[in-house]
């Protein structure tokens, strides 16, 4: 058991394998898309069950539900729910079924990252010929599959005046069904890279969309590809309060809506952000435990997903396990790692850019932690302190995947959005 794991976390499926050991043979892999099959080895699930089945439980104290982390009353019972009921094969079957899936060689993108890199990615081209590009960048805790809801009527919309588009959707490096980097990958690197799969997949202009550390990928992409960018559409436009805002605070001359979201800014950064802290400074030291134990992982990754999800939205224990699996499957060091290079970046200054910029941003209605009740609305002139917009629009509920718990909502907004700019 012990050496088909570690063979597991190494190379996970022959498919991975597939690329290196063409070029192994001599095969030039010519750095075009290749068709893709999702195939987790079973020997591996099977050690996942185990090691569920074999959970340790953790004995909880008398305090409020989520006072401290996950209810351990439920890990437990998901714990129990992995090892006997959770089908990860139906699950890969349907994923593979319902999107086109490739993998791609992208060419060394620098001196600072000399390698080639395989990259995962859904391309589900649309039928109509006036389909617009459009690449969709996730975070964490997400994969390609925080689209899986908008990617299919994206693609090809049932009302025919409304725009289409050819979707992207790529598992940045580490995440999902994309290699992690075996050097480390910077931020401009990490846009090299996505621009580099939009430029080989044939298209030269196309629409950026962008959450979460995602945010990131896209502000680099434009910094340096912006004459390619048609329109950066993002869910996630974080502005930190420069030195004037916060001398404005402290003599109350901010407005209500900018000490609402200051407050709460503040209050994320100081109490509700250790994950992301730990992910920035040592990550390897804390994906040695998550990797040995996937209901550890999943209740290390619940705590972040809980505080941001919209919780007026059922999300069943089966959608909770199978977003934890497309993360720990591939070895969860690959992917909490980008913080360090992604993380400081969505919490500084950036400079203005004439990219049409279109925000959407999504509030929570039945907030469980108070705290996030105003981190989402950033105020719209802060935006425009370096963004060219020409889109905003607010919404009560969403939280911070608002295509998987929202995605007509969203649906809606994008098609109003490439209305919008097309007059």
């Amino acid at each position: 058991m012990r050496c088909l794991s570690i063979r597991s976390i190494i190379c996970l499926t022959a498919a991975f394998l597939s690329p290196v050991l063409a070029r192994s043979h001599g095969q030039s892999p010519h750095y075009q898309p290749r068709p893709y099959k999702i195939d987790v080895s079973p020997a591996f699930i099977d050690e996942i069950r185990f090691k569920a089945a074999h959970y340790h439980p953790t004995v909880g104290i008398s305090a409020p539900a989520w006072f401290d982390g996950p209810p351990t009353a439920d890990i437990s019972q998901i714990a129990k729910y992995i090892a006997s009921d959770y089908d990860w094969f139906a699950f890969q079957e349907a994923v593979n079924t319902n999107f086109s899936h490739y993998t791609i060689t992208i060419p060394a993108v620098g001196s600072s990252y000399p390698h080639d890199l395989d990259l995962h990615f859904i391309h589900q081209k649309s039928e109509r010929e006036d389909a617009i590009p459009i690449i969709l960048l996730h975070g964490w805790p997400s994969t390609s599959l925080e689209w899986e809801k908008i990617i299919r009527p994206l693609a090809n919309p049932q009302d025919s005046s409304k725009p289409a588009f050819h979707v992207v959707a790529p598992d940045l490096p580490g995440y999902g069904f994309s290699p992690a980097p075996i050097s480390p990958l910077g931020a401009p690197e990490y846009a090299a890279v996505c621009a580099s799969l939009m430029q080989q997949l044939g298209y030269e202009k196309y629409a950026l969309y962008s959450t979460d550390l995602g945010f990131v990928v896209a502000v680099y992409m434009i910094d340096q590809f912006e004459e390619r960018i048609l329109n950066h559409v993002t869910d996630y436009y974080l502005v930190p309060p420069n030195a004037t805002d916060l001398e404005r605070l402290t003599r109350n001359q901010t407005t209500a809506e900018e000490s609402r979201y200051i407050s709460s800014l503040s209050e994320f950064r100081a109490n509700f952000s250790a994950y992301s802290s730990v992910h920035a400074t040592f990550p390897l030291s804390v994906a040695y435990a998550l990797n040995d134990s996937p209901v550890g992982f999943l209740a290390w990754m619940w705590q972040l997903d809980y505080l941001v999800r919209d919780s007026s939205v059922p999300y069943s224990v089966e959608e909770l396990v199978s977003q934890a699996m497309t993360l720990f499957v591939p070895g969860v060091y690959g992917n909490i790692r980008s913080y360090k290079e992604l993380l400081g970046t969505i919490f500084s200054e950036r400079k203005a850019s004439g990219v049409r910029t279109s925000v959407t941003q999504w509030g929570y209605p039945k907030p469980t932690y108070p705290v996030v009740t105003s981190l989402n609305f950033v105020p719209r002139d802060w935006v425009e302190r370096s963004a060219n917009l020409t889109f905003f629009r607010r919404h009560e509920s969403g939280g911070h995947f608002p295509a998987y718990t929202r995605p007509e909502t969203w649906l809606e907004d994008i098609w109003d959005i490439f209305a919008f700019a097309a007059e």
